[in-house]
């Protein structure tokens, strides 16, 4: 059955008029007890879905209030930490929130933050303090690892996720397309006279983007015809002693990866010049004109196309764990940069 099920369809069904079901439905006390059975029965045997708009329109009558305070959409974390996302040394989590939280307003919503384990809650009472507020919108933030599992009533709510990971699979998603952002690095390397690319990353971090960094590469040392590439670096944890031996094994000429912060400050130790002795390609480079050589994600444009996507589900009145999830990409953009020697 459709979920475009009106009051005007169950009220024909049952024979009684809209103002009936209506009642009903909102708990009005000139209704009797049998009359609000059958229409439940009604609902439930149709496939009425109460639209959340019209819901809010109808409670912010009744108590004078400002329609746009009802339309809020929930910006959800689940970092160890209320701030984590906030304090992550990767700003696309920032910019993300900054872009959907612009388009939100824009489109005369609210976007708000909510932190997943407030005060100790369980998933289920969380759920349960969003629905009373009225939030049936949720915009899921990047999960912290691969580990990290959000189990709610989903039928209650309409769900976007930003960015990709195992424990969000099941919804639609909105992210930086990882496979063509490694295949535009690997060629920007090769471009300008690099012969041995080599790749370094976390291992937590390469099972979050489901492997495409890795299958990327693959790819790109056969597209490129370079055989005799490195092994690619994957570690638990980034420690000086596993960066430098595996430097001197492998001799990259150019190292791939989320290179900010320890691995860049490991190799910039070790004595080798950058870009002189070894380039260095950032997979997550902060802004256009930074000075890392790499692949700027564009952070407030996806966030954008986040809200844009949720706010369609909300007013379509789509909720629950899609039947076929959909993941919409956005093309990596280059940043020249001064971490790569210039293009021969």
């Amino acid at each position: 059955m459709p979920t475009s099920v009106t009051l005007r369809d169950i009220a024909a069904h049952l024979g009684v008029s809209v103002a009936t079901v209506s009642k009903s439905l909102s708990g009005k006390k000139d209704v009797t007890a049998a009359t609000r059975a059958r229409v439940v029965a009604a609902c439930q045997e149709l496939g009425y879905r109460p639209n959340p708009l019209v819901s809010a329109l109808m409670r912010s009558r009744r108590r004078h209030a400002v329609l746009a305070n009802e339309l809020t959409l929930a910006f959800v974390t689940a970092f160890p930490t209320a701030d984590g996302w906030r304090r992550h040394p990767a700003p696309i989590f920032r910019q993300m929130f900054a872009g959907a939280q612009a388009r939100a307003t824009a489109r005369n919503y609210r976007l708000e933050h909510f932190w997943l384990h407030r005060d100790g809650m369980s998933n289920q009472r969380f759920g349960q303090m969003l629905s009373a507020r009225g939030i049936t919108g949720l915009l899921l933030a990047p999960v912290p690892d691969s580990h990290t599992e959000i189990e709610l009533a989903w039928p209650a709510f309409s769900v976007v996720v930003l960015g990709q990971s195992p424990a969000t699979k099941r919804f639609h998603r909105v992210s930086t397309d990882y496979f063509q952002s490694m295949l535009l690095g690997f060629e920007e390397c090769v471009r300008s006279g690099y012969r041995r690319p080599g790749l370094a990353v976390r291992w937590e971090t390469i099972r979050q983007r489901e492997f495409r960094w890795e299958g990327a590469f693959r790819v790109a040392q056969r597209l490129f015809d370079l055989p005799d590439v490195p092994n690619p670096m994957f570690a638990d944890e980034w420690s000086t002693a596993a960066v430098n031996d595996w430097l001197e094994r492998e001799r990259p000429d150019c190292v791939i990866g989320p290179v900010l912060g320890t691995l860049e400050t490991t190799i910039r130790a070790s004595g080798r010049r950058i870009p002189e002795d070894i380039g260095l390609v950032g997979l997550m480079v902060p802004e256009m004109g930074d000075r890392l050589s790499g692949i700027l994600q564009d952070g407030e444009i996806i966030g954008a196309a986040a809200v844009d996507q949720l706010i369609g589900q909300v007013e379509r009145n789509e909720t629950g764990i899609p039947e076929h999830p959909i993941t919409h990409t956005m093309l990596g953009r280059w940043n020249p940069g001064a971490t790569l020697l210039a293009a021969r």
